[in-house]
């Protein structure tokens, strides 16, 4: 099927879709925003609604977790009914409850409010990832990969601007009903905008029945490339996820720092990561994937002792942005263009989605946990979270050894 997919691709799909790259990132960049939020009032939720450290942290876990289901089951449409369609109702799925989660009065309320946006995050991944990757060409889906991924820095930049701007003069619950707005205003356009993905058009037209891709994620060659899949996302998790659930608590908590500098740590943070997706991606399409997630684990494993110093000013913010352009920055570039290149296209969005999120709901949901609850068995939140980035940047190197390269390989 490889050779007839290629060939018979209308040479549109051959150039960069701008459109779509361009409303694919921001719709992840927004998604990403809306996520982050939660991250900046932690301490607040621990206040308003009397819970400690570890239940209000496992908000953030929840939604996470329910993103592997949300992965999952987009994933599955995505491949069944198409990418437009699926990414189009995950934004506003997520965009509703992301609106509902300034309504919550109660830790219960918005336990499970938050839950049900984890749902939509993971589908809006699992159909948008694998649509932009099939529009690109091989010599710039890197790039592409790096410029999608560079967008959950962007939204995580966007959440610390509106934390810094809103924070203190509207309180935490409005803050939610300001950041559904901008996801909206892209799926309306994704909806008039944006056709299906040509790849996938092409491959329904010559599949002889529709069904549920599930069982071909263990057929025909799928069954380790699932699992390694899995464990290559676990462990990216892992890694950054400390980070992006912690950092702003540690830097509030610790060094008691007002929301000015919390929020300016947190955005050079991911500026570096912004900056380490794009060149990451960029590079990995000319030495490899492989290459450019090795020297960024490594980068970061040298970096990862950042925590420790947080009350000097300077060692900080080299130390943060060091940190993001490798760990957020070059460790993912490659992660989406990785899992779109080992999946075929009937099963790409399910296997890119599950696990992907499977990923995120064991390294981003378990580990952030993990990490709050023996914080004071290890002397402090620092040092656990200094632990957990180390470790991990361990195993991701080991892990990327067994990689096959895919730098190249045509999606059929």
């Amino acid at each position: 099927m490889s050779m007839p997919l290629q060939s018979n691709l209308p040479a549109a799909t051959k150039r960069i879709d701008k459109k779509a790259l361009i409303s694919i990132a921001l719709a992840w960049a927004f998604d990403a925003m809306d996520f982050s939020i939660l991250t900046f009032v932690l301490l607040d939720i621990m206040k308003d609604y009397h819970v400690p450290l570890t239940l209000a942290a496992g908000v953030t876990s929840a939604t996470t977790f329910a993103r592997l289901g949300g992965g999952f089951l987009g994933g599955l449409l995505g491949d069944y009914w198409g990418r437009k369609m699926t990414l189009v109702l995950s934004i506003l799925w997520f965009s509703v409850f992301e609106f509902l989660t300034g309504f919550s009065l109660g830790f219960t309320v918005l336990y499970l409010v938050r839950i049900l946006y984890g749902l939509g995050m993971g589908a809006m991944y699992a159909s948008g990832t694998p649509m932009l990757m099939e529009m690109m060409p091989a010599k710039w889906r890197g790039l592409a990969s790096g410029l999608m991924q560079s967008g959950f820095s962007f939204g995580y930049i966007f959440a610390a601007i509106i934390y810094r701007e809103w924070y203190t003069k509207l309180g935490w619950h409005s803050m939610f009903y300001i950041a559904c707005v901008p996801a909206l205003l892209v799926m309306l356009y994704i909806w008039w905008k944006l056709p299906e993905s040509p790849r996938w058009k092409l491959e329904r037209a010559v599949r002889h029945k529709r069904s549920i891709p599930l069982s071909q994620l263990f057929v025909k060659g799928n069954t380790w490339t699932t699992i390694h899949a899995a464990i290559i996302a676990i462990v990216a998790f892992s890694l950054t996820y400390p980070m992006n659930t912690l950092y702003a608590t540690l830097l509030k908590s610790q060094g008691h720092f007002e929301p000015t500098v919390v929020a300016n740590t947190i955005i050079l943070l991911n500026v570096a990561g912004i900056i380490g997706n794009i060149l990451g991606g960029w590079l990995s399409d000319i030495v490899g994937r492989r290459t450019i997630i090795i020297i960024s684990a490594i980068g970061t494993l040298l970096c990862s002792f950042v925590f420790e110093f947080i009350t000097h000013d300077v060692l900080r913010d080299i130390l943060t942005f060091l940190i993001g352009l490798f760990s957020i920055g070059g460790v993912w570039a490659a992660i989406p263009t990785y899992l779109a290149e080992h999946f075929q296209t009937n099963v790409r969005s399910t296997g890119q989605g599950t696990t992907y999120h499977i990923g995120a709901a064991l390294g981003g949901a378990v580990v952030p946990l993990i990490v709050s609850e023996i914080a004071s068995s290890v002397g402090g939140l620092a040092h656990a979270m200094t632990y957990f980035v180390v470790g991990a940047s361990v195993v991701m190197i080991l892990f990327t050894v067994m990689w096959r390269e895919s730098k190249g390989v045509p999606l059929d």
